[in-house]
């Protein structure tokens, strides 16, 4: 029997060694790895300017940041607000779009029924409900007039209800296919919704 124990006792021995090789060289090869870069939550982000898009139109209720390059415009006849870039070439700012947003007053999400959904998915943006819709113009119907021309092929918009309120406003931020998906998404994570009056 103590044989038996000091048989028991040696493994332990070994094995609490091995352990503790083991263990510390695990140890010492996570301090090595680089710490992912953090940013500076104290420094302005230079290539983007914040606009108060109730100063455009005050049926719109909210503010975000865009990049610099773009400019925005309010357009009476639609009721619309057209963020575009100067830079491309087009026509007129419209055929220039880059996320264009429209608004409109229900008791529950809408979708027109020009078009056709092939993606639906519900989410909330910033503390508000919210759907993402990918959306292509049904074929044999008039091309969407005053709207920009990628309007009338596969796109996708988000649909933001404003309050839990019925009716609520809801507004829909429909973006270029050229446009990177995530300047649109640093657009939406920048949106800061106003209460509405």
């Amino acid at each position: 029997m103590k044989k038996i124990l000091i048989i028991v006792l040696f493994f332990v021995v070994i094995f609490g060694v091995l352990a503790y090789f083991l263990f510390n060289q695990n140890v010492t090869n996570l301090t090595k790895t680089p710490l992912p870069e953090t940013k500076d939550t104290d420094t302005t982000d230079v290539s983007v300017k914040s606009i108060d898009f109730s100063k455009v139109n005050q049926e719109f209720l909210f503010s975000t940041e865009i990049p610099k390059e773009l400019e925005v415009e309010y357009i009476p006849q639609l009721r619309v607000i057209n963020i575009y870039n100067p830079n491309l070439a087009g026509q007129n700012n419209i055929e220039k779009s880059q996320i264009y947003i429209t608004f409109f007053k229900a008791d529950k999400f809408l979708t027109l029924s020009t078009v056709e959904i092939t993606q639906r998915d519900e989410m909330i943006v910033n503390g508000h409900d919210a759907i993402l819709y990918e959306i292509t113009k049904k074929p044999g119907l008039p091309n969407f007039s005053g709207q920009p021309s990628w309007r009338n092929f596969k796109h996708k918009a988000l649909d933001v209800r404003l309050t839990a309120s019925s009716p609520s406003t809801f507004y829909s931020f429909a973006y270029n296919p050229n446009l990177p998906e995530k300047v649109f998404n640093n657009f939406i994570d920048s949106l800061v919704f106003y209460t509405e009056k």
